[in-house]
């Protein structure tokens, strides 16, 4: 397996790959031969996930600066450096299936981000600086232990598909009626006892998923829903026409 891996990258680095692929591969540390000498300068795409990595090279900026990006789904990550905030061409960061309890606020430096994917970890907060992301329009921390969301989302402007089911929340901030570009929001299997009245005031967003929110009581087809197409909520689906 090592040597098949040396040579994997060996000819990624002959003939300038702007796509590695090391998922399966039974990684328990971030591969040395990445980080070699000038690194991968030319690598857009890395792959690695169904590894058990735990952790990330602080160089990991340096070594592979023009990353758009970084796939590291389904291994044991609990840590990410700061440094993973130098990396100023990430469009794409999937770490959703680790063991992250702590998102650094350096996430915030990452300004080209677009799609965002923290799914199935152990986070209890994210930091506010993720309102620092502008160009995000993807963000989802399903499957966390999140018991609020920061006030600083709606600053995240290009913003249009949030999924944070299956987490603890009690309520949804009143800031996100503000994100005029969401599309969808899910919010399933959480602990919500009300939503914002003005929620539906998008003109973009026409799903809104609500549903197993076992203190959620009372919802009826109202003018907060009017302008989005479909409303899940209490295990059956209600279905609006769209101004």
């Amino acid at each position: 397996m090592a040597s098949e891996l040396h040579e994997t990258i060996f000819m990624a680095k002959q003939e300038r790959h702007k796509n590695l692929f090391l998922n399966y591969k039974n990684l328990n540390m971030f591969p040395v031969e990445l980080l070699k000498d000038e690194g991968l300068r030319f690598l857009e795409r890395l792959y690695m996930k169904r590894n058990s990595l735990t952790t990330l090279p602080d160089n990991l900026a340096q070594k592979l600066p023009n990353l758009i990006e970084l796939y590291l789904h389904s291994n044991n990550i609990v840590v990410i450096p700061e440094a993973i905030g130098n990396l100023a061409r990430l469009q794409s960061l999937d770490l959703s299936n680790n063991a992250l309890q702590l998102l650094c606020p350096e996430v915030g430096r990452l300004r080209s981000l677009r799609h965002l994917r923290l799914s199935n970890n152990q986070l209890k907060n994210l930091p506010s600086e993720i309102g620092d992301l502008q160009d995000l329009e993807t963000l989802d921390v399903s499957m966390n232990q999140l018991m609020s969301l920061p006030d600083s989302l709606h600053r995240c402007v290009s913003l249009q598909n949030l999924t944070v089911d299956h987490n603890l929340l009690s309520h949804v901030p009143r800031q996100l009626c503000w994100l005029h570009c969401l599309n969808q929001l899910s919010m399933a299997a959480n602990r919500l006892t009300f939503l914002p009245l003005d929620l539906g005031r998008s003109r973009e967003l026409q799903f809104v998923f609500v549903d197993n929110n076992t203190d959620l009581k009372g919802l009826r087809p109202s003018s907060i829903f009017l302008r989005c197409k479909k409303l899940v909520a209490s295990r059956r689906l209600i279905e609006f026409i769209h101004l």
